[in-house]
């Protein structure tokens, strides 16, 4: 177990390294840099971008810029934003908490959906209600997150006036008031998580039904929805949690969308307009936050997976 665990460590601590090393010089290969952003002011001469660029240490080689910046984040200094007057660790740190919480509710809310309806799926399978479910699941997972988040703003906020269209109020001031503001992007985003995993458990949970536990149990006097409930549900969710682990890991890449439709004032956002500014500090560091997100929580799942399931233990064992 010790083994694996710390076989499994370096593993991620390798990933996160060579994602830092992507993130870093594919930033510094695209044409174009926060200087030039700048120099498009009226009196900004080309002396003065030069000076700039000296100042900020950005003629430097690639190599001395990337081990300056990895040495300041082993530090907790994701370096100095190139326009703001804050440093990258508290533009970060401002921003992490809402899209933390939106990353939870919408995990949530997507569990809430995908579980009782595969385990719908599974008590009558191949029915109409199978057919119903995995169809809706279908185009959830065809339906662009954007499109269904305008929908449900013009629908609900704009036409009935039941959530508020865009804006976000904390936890601790509000709590009432932030869950109305966190409910629209939370279902849009949760139908983004709920859709694959139903698709998953679905087929997880009918090829565990067919095992010869769930008939033995079955045969001793066990309902059938009890057996697909008791027995053959929480074998299905062991492959199911490595998969959510996936989803809710990669949710960033969704969550940046949503945040700029519902105005929500988290990472995604931020990562947006340190896009159009070319800000190399701060996109670094949101972009390095999102790969060690995704990289702990393989971490995680994977660490959980072997606590759960005895047979993963015994497979080390051997």
């Amino acid at each position: 177990m010790m083994r694996f665990v710390i076989r499994r460590v370096a593993v991620s601590v390798l990933m996160l390294w060579l994602a830092s090393v992507v993130i870093f010089v594919t930033l510094r290969v695209i044409p174009g840099d926060p200087i030039a952003a700048r120099g498009t002011l009226p009196g900004f001469t080309a002396e003065q971008m030069a000076q700039l660029r000296h100042e900020l240490g950005l003629d430097r080689s690639i190599l001395a810029q990337y081990l300056d910046w990895m040495s300041g984040v082993l530090r907790g200094d994701f370096g100095q934003s190139f326009f703001s007057d804050f440093s990258t660790t508290e533009l970060i740190a401002t921003r992490i908490v809402p899209s933390v919480e939106l990353a939870l509710m919408a995990t949530l809310v997507g569990l809430l959906i995908a579980v009782p309806a595969a385990v719908a799926i599974a008590l009558r399978p191949h029915s109409w209600l199978d057919r119903v479910l995995s169809s809706g699941a279908a185009g959830g997972m065809a339906v662009p997150p954007f499109w269904l988040g305008i929908l449900l703003v013009a629908f609900l906020s704009i036409e009935l006036g039941w959530f508020p269209t865009r804006g976000y109020v904390p936890f601790v001031e509000d709590p009432l008031e932030n869950l109305r503001f966190v409910a629209l992007p939370a279902v849009t985003m949760g139908v983004v998580v709920a859709a694959p995993v139903l698709r998953f458990l679905r087929a997880a949970l009918l090829d565990v039904t067919r095992s010869d536990f769930v008939r033995t149990a079955e045969g001793k006097g066990l309902l059938w929805h009890e057996a697909v409930v008791r027995h053959a549900l929480p074998n299905a969710l062991m492959p199911t949690l490595t998969f959510v682990g996936m989803v809710v890991g990669s949710m960033l890449g969704g969550i940046v969308v949503i945040e700029y439709v519902f105005g929500w004032p988290g990472l995604g956002a931020l990562a947006v307009d340190s896009v159009g500014k070319r800000d190399y500090a701060v996109l670094q560091g949101v972009v390095l936050l999102a790969a060690a997100a995704f990289v702990l929580t393989s971490l995680v799942v994977d660490l959980l997976s072997v606590v759960i399931d005895p047979r993963l233990r015994d497979q080390m064992s051997t």
